[in-house]
Formats: C-alpha cells, sequence, structure tokens
C-alpha cells in the first residue's frame, strides 16, 4: 500500500495542475494570479501563431500545388498527339481535363481571403478555359502531324497553361508573405507576453518568497524553454527542439511545440528543394537532373513506357569565348536556353548538365520521336542569331545524341552514356547534326 500511495503522490507531482492547487496552500493570491495569467495568458499565444503557419501552409498551399501538377499532367496529351497523330490522346485529354475542374473545385475562390488571390484563381480557371478550347481543337485535327498552323496553336496552348500555372505560383507568394506576416505577429505577442508574466511574477514574488519563488521557477524553466524555442522559430532556425526535464502539461506542450516546428522544417526544406536551378540559365542543375531522370525512369518501368534523352553540346564553344570574350559565351547560352525551353514541350524538362551540355528529358518518347524533336531543335538553333554585348550577333550550332529507355539502356547512367556516345559520334561526324545512338557491334 505505501508503494502504491508512493507512486500516486509522484505522479500528482508530475502535474502541473497539481502543483499549482498545492503551492494555493503555501502562497497568497497575487501568486495564483501570475500563474494563471502564465498558463492562460502567454502559453497559447506563444503556440498559436505556429498553428497559422501550419495552417496556412497546409490549408492553402497543398490544393494549389495540386491544381499546377495536373494542368501540366493535363498538357501531356496534346503535345504528343501533334508528334504521334494517336486518336486515344482526345480520352486521355478528356479524363485529365475533368481532374483539372475538380481540382479548380478543390482550390476554389471561398477558400481564400483577399480579393487578390480570388482574382489569381479566377484569372487561373479562364486560361485554363482558353487552352482547353484550344487544345479540343488540336485534337479534332486529322492530321496535326507536320502542320505548320497546328504547331502556332500548340504554342497558344502551352501559353495558356504557362500563365496558368504561373498565376497559381502567385498564390503561393501570398502565402509565404502571410507566413512572414504571422511569424512578425507572434514576435510581437510574444513580447507583450513576457512583459505582463513578467510584471505579475516579480509581484508575486515579493509577497510570497520562499515558496512562491519555488513555484515560478518550476513553471518558468518551461515558459522560458517555449519562449527560447518561439524565438529560434522566428531567426529561421527551425531544427531547435524544446527540451523539458519534467513531466505534464507543460511536456505535453512542448512535445504539440515540437511537432509543429518539425512541420515547418519539412516545409522549409520542400522550398530549398525548390531551388535547384541553374544561375547562369535558369535551367535545372545537374544534381536535380539525376533526380528527375531517375523519376521519369521509375515511371517508365511501372507503366512500360518509353523515356528518351538528349544530349546537346554546342559547336566549336571554345571559339566562342576566345573570340568575342566569356560574357559573350554566357550570352549565348542563356540565348540557348530560353530557345530550348520554348522548343521544348510541356512535360518535357531542360537541364543544364555542365559546361556548354545540355541535356533534355523527353518523357512518353521512342527513339524515333526524340530524333525528330533533336532535329526541330537543332534547325531553330542553326537559325537563330544570338545578341551579345559585343555588337554583332552570333549564330552557332550544336550536335545532338539521342538515346532512349528502355530500348538502347536500361538505367539513368547507361542512358547518359548511350547519349553521351550519340552525340560524340555527332561531333566526329562533322557536328551540326543529330545522331541515335547505335551500340557497338559485339
Amino acid at each position: 500500500m505505501k508503494a502504491i500511495a508512493m507512486a500516486r503522490f509522484r505522479s500528482l507531482q508530475s502535474s502541473l495542475r497539481t502543483r499549482f492547487t498545492l503551492g494555493l496552500a503555501a502562497v497568497l493570491l497575487p501568486f495564483l494570479l501570475a500563474a494563471a495569467v502564465g498558463l492562460f495568458y502567454l502559453l497559447p499565444r506563444l503556440v498559436d501563431p505556429l498553428e497559422d503557419i501550419v495552417r496556412v501552409v497546409i490549408g492553402e498551399m497543398n490544393p494549389v500545388m495540386h491544381l499546377q501538377a495536373n494542368l501540366l499532367t493535363a498538357a501531356m496529351p496534346v503535345n504528343d498527339y501533334l508528334i504521334n497523330g494517336e486518336s486515344d490522346e482526345s480520352i486521355l485529354f478528356a479524363q485529365l481535363s475533368h481532374q483539372v475542374d475538380l481540382a479548380f473545385k478543390e482550390a476554389a475562390p471561398e477558400r481564400f481571403s483577399l480579393a487578390q488571390e480570388h482574382e489569381l484563381i479566377v484569372s487561373a480557371r479562364r486560361e485554363w478555359q482558353e487552352a482547353r478550347q484550344i487544345g479540343e481543337a488540336l485534337l479534332r485535327l486529322r492530321d496535326p502531324i507536320g502542320d505548320p498552323q497546328a504547331a502556332r496553336e500548340m504554342m497558344r496552348f502551352d501559353a495558356h497553361i504557362y500563365l496558368s500555372v504561373d498565376l497559381l505560383e502567385q498564390l503561393h507568394a501570398i502565402s509565404r508573405r502571410f507566413i512572414d506576416a504571422d511569424r512578425a505577429s507572434a514576435r510581437v505577442t510574444r513580447a507583450h507576453s513576457i512583459l505582463i508574466t513578467f510584471g505579475a511574477f516579480t509581484a508575486a514574488l515579493a509577497i510570497s518568497l520562499l515558496a512562491s519563488a519555488t513555484l515560478a521557477r518550476s513553471v518558468l524553466t518551461g515558459v522560458d524553454a517555449l519562449r527560447q524555442g518561439a524565438a529560434c522559430l522566428s531567426a529561421d532556425e527551425l531544427s531547435h527542439r524544446v527540451i523539458l526535464a519534467q513531466r505534464g502539461e507543460l511536456a505535453e506542450l512542448a512535445t504539440a511545440f515540437n511537432a509543429m516546428a518539425e512541420k515547418l522544417e519539412q516545409n522549409q526544406k520542400a522550398l530549398y528543394e525548390l531551388a535547384t536551378r541553374d544561375g547562369l540559365t535558369g535551367l535545372y542543375n545537374q544534381r536535380t537532373f539525376y533526380t528527375l531522370i531517375e523519376g521519369e525512369l521509375a515511371h517508365a518501368r511501372r507503366f512500360e513506357r518509353p523515356v528518351s534523352l538528349l544530349l546537346l553540346d554546342i559547336d566549336h564553344f571554345k571559339h566562342v569565348n576566345d573570340t568575342c570574350g566569356h560574357q559573350a559565351g554566357d550570352a549565348v547560352l542563356k540565348g540557348l536556353s530560353e530557345l530550348l525551353n520554348h522548343q521544348a514541350r510541356v512535360i518535357d524538362r531542360v537541364c543544364r548538365y555542365g559546361g556548354e551540355e545540355i541535356t533534355v528529358i523527353l518523357p512518353e518518347t521512342d527513339l524515333d520521336a526524340a530524333a525528330n524533336i533533336a532535329e526541330r531543335m537543332r534547325v531553330a538553333i542553326e537559325a537563330r542569331l544570338f545578341d551579345v554585348e559585343t555588337g554583332t550577333p552570333i549564330g552557332i550550332t550544336v550536335s545532338i545524341g539521342v538515346a532512349s529507355f528502355p530500348a538502347q539502356a536500361d538505367n539513368a547512367e547507361a542512358l547518359v552514356a548511350a547519349a553521351d556516345a550519340a552525340m560524340y559520334s555527332a561531333k566526329q561526324s562533322g557536328r551540326n547534326r543529330v545522331i541515335r545512338y547505335k551500340p557497338a557491334a559485339s
């Protein structure tokens, strides 16, 4: 019985509510007032701003990101139809269009509180509707392959899709501004709470002496740890965690605080991963290229679909740098990147592999279709003059190697190696040409 009683007593000691109850016998009313202020005023206001941040991130950004993904996916059948002319693309486009409409309902303007957000959603939906009409018209063409008018309509279709996605991206920026505003509000509220609590506890300590000081210490240890945690979060130190040796309500609050901090840290890491572009050209960098190609290959393996890769190298680029200067070379790289992004389909991914080498990932594309796309890009590049600061525009040519999964490679490294070998063959064959990878005879 004694052991059971001692266990119950230790359990009572671990409870913050029990410590306040026992303290009433030793302290005066001001100390109870100070404790109530600390418990019911300071602590909720330390947590509420963080809950607002999590609610903004999860409640607003996720539906919009889902809608952006659906828009980009819905553009694939129309692009593919202009390449392969298969009638099944019309059915797939109708299905994906329905998913986009559902996603717009999920991200309805009523979900957002600002008129600017309403306008962005409405404008994005309007751009989608324009794109959908153009896409349906293109899918009704009997023979779209090689049709110049169809190609121009395809550019209009892609422009509306890109604009719709960009309008939704502006919603992300608004959400991030609200997050910053919530953090600023948290700092102000925390400062006010600390001042009020400090005054109340100072008066209580003067009256209650040693007993009130002991009780205040048991409370303020946890409160101070939470205050420091909120300050660290405000300074973007999202890896900080509140560690409390005591048990009870404050420990539960610290656990909730740490859970929210972890969510914020995960969201920040997700945003950081978005910064995967090459600084000069704006293209995806090499690290992101391997992430993208691995993802595309995994998708291709699951659905038994082809993926092709173009490896493009500027011919005699060293001569451009030597004769016109590295600034001119940088201008050529920027202009080439813009041209390739314009020439690429919505589903394609253009990456700077290194130096003057650029890769283009072509999902849902076999070797023949990839070679046709590469040839179209080569002709467009050859016909283009790139403006540079030195005065006279510069013309360039490129050598392009083409390889395809799974026909010629079964993994990312092998696919890159095959495209590189084909590109080298194009160089050796006289440059300014497209070469398909051919395995060496055994």
